[in-house]
């Protein structure tokens, strides 16, 4: 975090809410190191709460929150990472999925426009920017995310909130929900469990990354210097395809790779990435390089004494 986040953040009250998430619990862990905020941690879970934050000076806030928020102290800032995620989620639970981003941005938002709230940012994903089929309810993620976004948009115009969002590359790092569906998930996976790194679909399809600490840095970049109504995209430098994340997987974990179709490996790459211009204009940089960031998560998987993936929201 740098120091004009710290400064800016100094002595406000933070709502967090998926505080025990991957991206919250780091966006509270930086805030708690960093600067004297005083965090509000919005959280479903007790056991993991205490467990995640057992020393960490904070206010745990236990409830659902398609609920009317209930806090008497004035809140300076809310970031909100709240949702379900992944592809197994969007397959078992497609209404948990919308109910959250709808109905919970909805509750923050009013309780941000009556408490004249500083400022709030919403954890967005890149797939807003793809096609999305109404009847199939795995686009119940995109779908749900434009229509939070298009929620903040239209508070920050209706009610003069300052209302950003972030479009989020896919996330890695310490605290991820292994049990996820996500490629990434998958292959820390087959480290974990001392077999071949196993791509099921092409090769040469681009898959670019972005670390949680970066994610969370931009997240908090973005609540304290982004323009009210607008969505700034968060992805990492590097553009590797698949392959190049399979390989540095099981180079690291000392594995070799396979793959369901070999035969792409030589085609060029294809894919979509992000631009993040306008996030970078703000002042942030990536901090984590790829190799460095995807070292970091598989060895604190290895030395984790608890089943990694019960940890994640």
């Amino acid at each position: 975090m740098n120091g004009i986040i710290s400064a800016e953040l100094s002595g406000k009250s933070v709502l967090i809410t998926g505080a025990t998430g991957m991206l919250g619990a780091n966006i509270a862990y930086a805030l708690a190191a960093d600067c004297d905020a005083k965090l509000y941690l919005m959280c479903r879970n007790e056991r993991k709460a205490r467990k995640l934050f057992d020393k960490t000076n904070c206010v745990f806030i236990f409830q659902d929150l398609r609920e009317r928020l209930n806090i008497a102290e004035r809140i300076d800032y809310i970031i909100h990472t709240a949702g379900p995620v992944g592809p197994n989620v969007f397959a078992e639970n497609p209404l948990d999925v919308i109910a959250t981003n709808i109905i919970g941005t909805l509750s923050l938002v009013k309780y941000a426009a009556e408490r004249n709230c500083s400022g709030m940012v919403f954890a967005s994903t890149h797939e807003v920017y793809g096609a999305a089929d109404p009847l199939n309810p795995r686009s119940c993620y995109i779908l749900a995310k434009q229509t939070a976004e298009n929620i903040l948009a239209c508070a920050s115009r209706q009610h003069g909130i300052r209302a950003m969002s972030a479009r989020l590359s896919r996330l890695y790092g310490p605290l991820m929900n292994l049990d996820s569906g996500l490629f990434i998930c998958d292959f820390i996976k087959d480290i974990l469990n001392k077999r071949p790194v196993h791509v099921n679909g092409e090769l040469n399809l681009l898959r670019p990354l972005c670390h949680v600490d970066d994610a969370a840095n931009a997240m908090l970049q973005i609540l304290i210097s982004g323009s009210s109504g607008a969505a700034y995209d968060v992805q990492g430098d590097e553009l590797p395809t698949i392959n190049d994340i399979a390989n540095i997987c099981a180079r690291l974990g000392k594995q070799t790779v396979s793959a369901a179709r070999p035969e792409t490996g030589g085609l060029p790459p294809y894919g979509h990435s992000l631009n993040c211009g306008e996030l970078k204009s703000l002042g942030w940089l990536q901090s984590t390089p790829l190799e460095t960031g995807l070292e970091q998560t598989i060895r604190y998987f290895e030395s984790t004494s608890e089943t990694p993936w019960e940890m994640a929201e």
